[in-house]
């Protein structure tokens, strides 16, 4: 299956930053891959992405990225954050039903 273009690998700091700004909803899937939950919502969130054009997908990559993740203190992955105009508007930690990030992308977008 192809990457939908919404869907975005962070590699830098300043990618994020300028990523997160973004006026539209911008979902962020801090994860691993040593990550069990992580690799079980992952697909999840690509899924959902593919089928939201409207949205933005980042996935950071703890390993990869420890500023960003010490930033935003992630100790917990999955960890998922809904931005809005640079703003938080959401989280959640863990996996989570498709019909509840459904729920949260409908109340933020």
């Amino acid at each position: 299956m192809a990457e939908a273009n919404n869907i975005i690998e962070i590699t830098s700091k300043d990618q994020f930053e300028e990523a997160v700004k973004s006026e539209t909803l911008t979902i962020v899937d801090f994860w691993a891959v040593w990550c069990g939950p992580c690799r079980v919502l992952k697909p999840l969130l690509h899924k959902i992405a593919g089928e939201h054009p409207e949205i933005q997908l980042l996935t950071v990559d703890v390993d990869v990225n420890q500023e960003l993740a010490a930033q935003y203190d992630i100790n917990s992955i999955p960890a998922v954050f809904m931005f809005k105009n640079g703003e938080i508007v959401d989280n959640f930690v863990g996996v989570m039903p498709e019909n509840e990030i459904l729920e949260k992308i409908e109340a933020n977008k």
